[in-house]
């Protein structure tokens, strides 16, 4: 049976009206004096590219993100086909645009092929949202981020440029950076998340998955949001293949 690993969240704009992203067209345009902003944000191919040169990727094809697609544009997914020759769909967030994109992967592995397909042009275009990536541009740089259970990943996260310093709750507050840097490379005892994240483990695979981890007492972040790949398999209950 191919593995396939979703990167998705949400998206609802077509890329002629969608707006700048709220961040960066804050800073860019002006932001309170009494507002800081405390950035976690990630790329997300960089963390693909980590795992698919790791040799052991743990899937046969991918359905990126087409929140991301939206904004950068679907070329930024372009090296999984031509770098790893693994079957690619851009997917939107409903329910036929999902479909359309695992039929295209699963098409792509039959026929013995690989290439990118967008299934989602309805907001997806060639080269993204260019006014919102020269928001992020003017406002962000791209550094090298720790990803929490896995390590620091290259290129992969933003950081306010030195012009909006002030507004850089990190430099604000000191006092917090310590403590929050600490807690960020952690994972708790016996959580298998990041497994899960990179695709190596399913949910139930986790040594605490039902047991000490549920949604009413979620230990790991994989169960505690709507988002979480732990909590989206408890709520599919037997819907989901169990192993």
């Amino acid at each position: 049976m191919p593995r396939l690993i979703p990167i998705v969240r949400w998206s609802f704009l077509p890329p002629a009206s969608r707006p700048p992203p709220p961040v960066a067209s804050l800073l860019v345009e002006g932001i309170p004096e009494n507002l800081s902003i405390l950035l976690s944000g990630r790329l997300t191919w960089p963390a693909v590219a980590m795992l698919l040169d790791s040799g052991t990727p743990g899937f046969d094809a991918l359905v990126a993100p087409g929140h991301v697609a939206t904004v950068m544009g679907p070329e930024e997914w372009q090296f999984v086909v031509d770098k790893h020759h693994i079957s690619t769909a851009v997917a939107g967030f409903t329910p036929e645009s999902l479909l359309a994109a695992t039929y295209s992967v699963l098409r792509q592995l039959i026929d013995g092929k690989q290439f990118l397909d967008n299934c989602y042009p309805e907001l997806v275009r060639p080269g993204g949202n260019p006014s919102a990536k020269q928001h992020l541009n003017a406002s962000m740089q791209v550094v090298d981020a720790n990803w929490r259970g896995i390590g620091t990943i290259p290129a992969s996260g933003f950081k306010l440029r030195e012009a909006f310093a002030e507004a850089d709750a990190r430099l604000r507050f000191p006092e917090y950076e310590e403590p929050a840097r600490r807690r960020a490379g952690e994972m708790p005892p016996g959580c298998d998340c990041a497994q899960v994240v990179l695709g190596r483990k399913y949910p139930n695979q986790c040594r605490l998955y039902g047991n000490a981890c549920t949604p009413r007492n979620p230990v790991g972040p994989c169960m505690v949001s709507d988002e979480g790949a732990c909590r989206i398999w408890w709520s599919g209950g037997n819907a989901f293949l169990q192993v």
